[in-house]
């Protein structure tokens, strides 16, 4: 009885685990771009040096690469368990791939006044690595709903709706950063890069994951209709999502000054005061207001 027990539940979670394989392996490989990827010795920095800047930006990307892989095993299974593996196993990598591009991208278009590998090793800038951290885990989102949806007909149609979804979600992430300035009374590249202000980068990487969220959002679900690869109403849904997600994030930052710091200005505790504290109040209040934007619309 005990023995055929064990058997049904060893048949029952073989798949799964067989996936599981496949998915914990992806993750060991996207260790080994990041690694292969980075001019410093991650190791070195790590242990020898104790370079805080570097494990925040790191452990943004570690979680961020669970994120994305993990959305490859959202969309429903062909039946076919063999055919599920291989296609898992490209969807892994596929979402590796974007991962890291976006990494590049990001690097060069969010925080594109200094060399963000400068910042975190020559002078273990935790604001850079605050901000990197933020960003990976917003593009972690993207790439996660990027991977998991399905379009009808040929996989080549789902691979290029996956494309062009991971795009539009770049493209909304660089018009963040830059919105973000735009309502911040401080040089945010200045007070991170130039006075290694770590609460600013809390601030900043805290919105942007804040918008990496409903961009999730925003792109999670069917991505055709009627054999198309992206339809009209998937794309309005998504700017639709987009601009509510500004306009409600714009709106929580004069929350944050006048209900939860009545007694202080937002943007002089972080950019002026380095006041870590106030940071963490503003990307909380961020992050509340993306949850409650994706509960509610």
């Amino acid at each position: 009885m005990i023995k055929d027990a064990v058997i049904g539940i060893l048949r029952d979670l073989g798949p799964g685990l067989l996936i599981l394989a496949i998915v914990l392996v992806a993750v060991w490989i996207g260790k080994l771009v990041r690694d292969l990827l980075t001019r410093y010795k991650i190791n070195e920095e790590l242990t020898d040096k104790n370079n805080a800047s570097v494990g925040v930006a790191l452990a943004g990307y570690y979680v961020a690469l669970a994120i994305a892989i993990a959305g490859v095993l959202a969309g429903a299974g062909t039946g076919d368990l063999w055919k599920d593996a291989v296609l898992v196993g490209v969807y892994s990598l596929v979402a590796i791939v974007l991962l890291n591009i976006s990494a590049l991208v990001n690097n060069k278009l969010i925080l594109y006044k200094f060399d963000n590998q400068k910042e975190l090793v020559d002078d273990q800038n935790s604001g850079t690595g605050a901000t990197m951290a933020g960003s990976y885990l917003a593009t972690g989102l993207i790439v996660n709903a990027a991977v998991s949806g399905e379009a009808a007909g040929e996989w080549w149609k789902g691979l290029l709706a996956c494309l062009i979804f991971f795009a539009l979600g770049q493209v909304v992430l660089v018009l963040a950063g830059l919105w973000y300035q735009l309502i911040t009374k401080y040089d945010i590249h200045k007070v991170i890069g130039d006075d290694k202000n770590v609460a600013a980068g809390i601030g900043f990487g805290g919105f942007l994951f804040a918008i990496g969220y409903v961009v999730k959002a925003a792109m999670t679900g069917d991505t055709a209709s009627a054999g198309s690869i992206v339809s009209l109403v998937d794309l309005v849904s998504f700017a639709m999502y987009v601009v509510i997600a500004f306009v409600l994030l714009t709106i929580g930052r004069l929350i944050t000054d006048k209900v939860f710091l009545p007694k202080a200005k937002i943007s002089d505790e972080i950019g002026n005061q380095g006041n870590i504290a106030a940071a963490a109040i503003a990307a909380a209040i961020y992050i509340v207001i993306a949850v409650l934007i994706v509960s509610a619309v």
